[in-house]
């Protein structure tokens, strides 16, 4: 076995079990995101609720005029669930109008529930100094970092549809309740990303694996 092997496994067992007196330090943190959402977040979001749309079939909507309205939270990634509908809508052959005076039926949607969930847990050490001349990954000196990191993102999205005549008001098309969600996981050694695995294929090359 290696010498850089021998030493980063000695590295691992102080900080997981403790050693000497030098024991170190795992912190679990979790977090339910606020307003303002990250990139990585926005694609996590964005992925999931397009495939939440992907899975709705309104070809029972072909040919006629439609006016879509959508409830939804006042954000720049939440505005992408509206695009895409409208988007889908399009392709399936539902004819959009601006207008509900033009509008043979009208679209409404709901949407139940549109956020992110983050677990972050990081085993640290106590002291790099204090493991002498062991080769480790450089740190980014950051006091919230760690030796070892695991980072996981879930997103959820839920939404629904009906579809009401535009003179009789009567349901002439709904859909069942529409769940989908999506994850982002990544294990880091020091300040790089070493394992990465995400049900959003952009996730795969951002954020960038390495820090500069």
């Amino acid at each position: 076995m290696s010498r850089r092997r021998r030493g980063l496994r000695l590295v691992l067992a102080l900080a997981v079990g403790g050693g000497g007196g030098m024991s170190g330090c795992v912190s679990v943190t979790t977090k339910i995101t606020g307003s303002a959402r990250a990139g990585a977040e926005q694609l996590l979001l964005t992925g999931t609720s397009q495939r939440a749309v992907d899975s709705i079939d309104f070809r029972p909507l072909a040919g006629r005029k439609a006016f879509l309205a959508v409830a939804q939270e006042e954000k720049t990634d939440a505005s992408w669930l509206v695009f895409s509908l409208r988007r889908e809508m399009a392709r399936q052959g539902v004819i959009l109008v601006d207008d509900k005076k033009e509008a043979e039926v009208l679209v409404e949607g709901a949407v139940a529930a549109y956020g992110t969930d983050e677990v972050d847990s990081r085993i640290s050490l106590p002291s790099i100094t204090a493991l002498g001349t062991l080769p480790l990954p450089a740190s980014s000196g950051s006091s919230t970092g760690g030796l070892i990191q695991k980072n996981r993102q879930d997103a959820v999205v839920k939404l629904a549809l009906v579809a009401l005549d535009a003179k009789s008001r009567q349901l002439v098309w709904e859909t069942d309740d529409v769940l989908q969600t999506g994850y982002l996981y990544r294990r880091f050694m020091g300040s790089t990303n070493i394992t990465r695995s995400t049900s959003v294929p952009e996730l795969e090359c951002y954020p960038p694996r390495k820090a500069h």
